[in-house]
């Protein structure tokens, strides 16, 4: 994938995620248009979590979240999202189990295409969370390509 980069670096509190759901809302509104607003929601669970859950040993002062938009799809990257040893903790709970909370990445992985952890350059202890979405035309082509439309 290589296509235009937006990022924004905000500090890793929770009173910051108005500003990264502003910036990235402005930026996918005009290729999303209706379905923007799920993929705001998936990002900001995502930022929380990043903030709520981060091992405290890769606790860092900042959350860093890019864009990289290209013709077919928009896939977001939170910096430092978590550790090897974290992943096997990293799962929605049983629906069944009614309370508040805890449905973060249940929504994260119904709303995205891909949700991916991969090693960050120069830090591999460190993990970062990769989210890819699909721009809806490039779904429609898919789609006519495969004979469903």
């Amino acid at each position: 994938m290589a296509g235009k980069v937006f990022a924004l670096s905000v500090p890793a509190d929770a009173a910051h995620l108005v500003a990264v759901r502003a910036f990235f809302e402005a930026l996918l509104a005009p290729l999303f248009g209706d379905a923007t607003p799920p993929l705001i929601l998936a990002l900001d669970e995502a930022c929380s979590n990043a903030i709520r859950h981060r091992d405290p040993a890769l606790r860092c002062e900042t959350l860093d979240v890019s864009a990289e938009i290209d013709d077919a799809a928009v896939r977001f990257t939170l910096g430092s999202f978590c550790s090897h040893a974290d992943l096997p903790k990293i799962k929605p709970r049983e629906l069944a189990d009614v309370r508040p909370g805890g449905l973060g990445t249940y929504f994260i992985a119904k709303i995205m295409d891909k949700v991916g952890y991969e090693p960050e350059t120069g830090r591999p202890e460190r993990l970062a969370l990769v989210l890819e979405k699909a721009l809806p035309r490039a779904a429609d082509d898919r789609a006519r390509a495969a004979g469903r439309e």
